[in-house]
């Protein structure tokens, strides 16, 4: 049997759905799974153990957009999977010409992840669903964030802020200054180095956290690179982001500071992922604009209601 899955982002949704390819190269490794995503993300698969092929989806017009029509048609699948409702997918998909399309269904009781295999299960039934998500490294990649970070002292603790304010995602974004008191009484109590991670767009905000045991590594890593170091941390802290769910993937304890999303959708898979929850009565309402945030305030109260000892706290009973 072939099997295909398409989703073209984001990070952390493409990392929730290899649950999928998990689950079927347990029950049948001879199947062949194939997996079609974003050009910028192929490297978060490439190396990926339960995937046999990864096909890039360039974005840029309708000439590449037929000349992968063209390569899954070649492939003849017996199942294709669009993991997202948009016209792109769903088109690739019938074009794909398979036996057998599913789509991903929204289950109340379920996390992403679940619902990403159940919506699988419902074409292929004796699949079971994994206790954790797996991410490979390329191996001459991670010897060489090895050999970046060897000389500083342990335990590697990671820091992933996302921007430091974020007006279309309020709920979503913990204050900046918090992050900054967190990495002191984290060097305070650990005595190891906390990493801060991120994008070069992010790196200006970031710079807030440089002190000494604290080492900025915002924008100096590819995707590739970023998932090894990831992988070599003992803890990574963040906001509901990619980051933390490819932490999950690679077994690593992690803690997630949420606001105005809920745990029981994606909290990280597996049983080192943790969450901080806030204390406020509309919690969970998944609104990206929050009504209760005045124009002068950054910061969404539900996730502002979160206080850095009781992130701290966390961490210490994790570690």
């Amino acid at each position: 049997m072939k099997v295909l899955l398409m989703k073209l982002g984001a990070i952390g949704d493409v990392v929730h759905s290899t649950i999928i390819t998990s689950a079927i190269k347990s029950k049948h490794p001879d199947w062949e799974v194939h997996y079609l995503t974003n050009d910028t993300l192929t490297p978060i698969l490439e190396n990926n153990v339960t995937i046999d092929k990864v096909i890039t989806y360039n974005k840029l017009g309708l000439i590449n957009y037929f000349k992968i029509i063209s390569e899954l048609r070649k492939e003849k699948y017996d199942i294709v999977i669009p993991l997202s409702y948009t016209l792109k997918l769903i088109g690739l998909a019938i074009c794909a010409n398979p036996n057998k399309i599913g789509f991903r269904k929204y289950y109340k009781n379920k996390s992403w992840v679940e619902e990403y295999f159940y919506s699988a299960q419902k074409l292929i039934p004796d699949i079971e669903l994994p206790e954790r998500l797996v991410l490979n490294n390329n191996k001459e990649v991670e010897n060489k964030i090895k050999t970046d970070i060897q000389n500083y002292p342990k335990p590697y603790i990671v820091l992933s802020p996302g921007k430091s304010t974020n007006q279309i995602r309020q709920g979503r974004v913990w204050n900046i200054q918090k992050w900054d008191i967190l990495s002191k009484k984290l060097l305070e109590h650990y005595n190891g180095t906390v990493f801060v991670i991120g994008s070069q767009s992010e790196r200006t905000s970031h710079m807030k956290l440089c002190k000494d045991g604290v080492i900025l590594k915002s924008g100096e890593y590819t995707l590739e690179e970023s998932c090894a170091f990831i992988s070599l941390a003992d803890i990574v802290i963040s906001g509901d982001s990619g980051p933390v769910h490819i932490a999950s993937a690679y077994n690593v304890k992690t803690v997630s500071i949420l606001g105005s999303t809920s745990p029981d959708k994606i909290k990280p898979y597996g049983e080192n992922g943790h969450v901080v929850e806030p204390h406020f009565e509309c919690r969970y309402c998944w609104k990206k604009k929050c009504k209760y945030t005045k124009p002068s305030e950054l910061y969404a109260p539900c996730i502002e209601s979160i206080t850095v000892d009781e992130v701290m706290n966390k961490i210490k009973n994790i570690l």
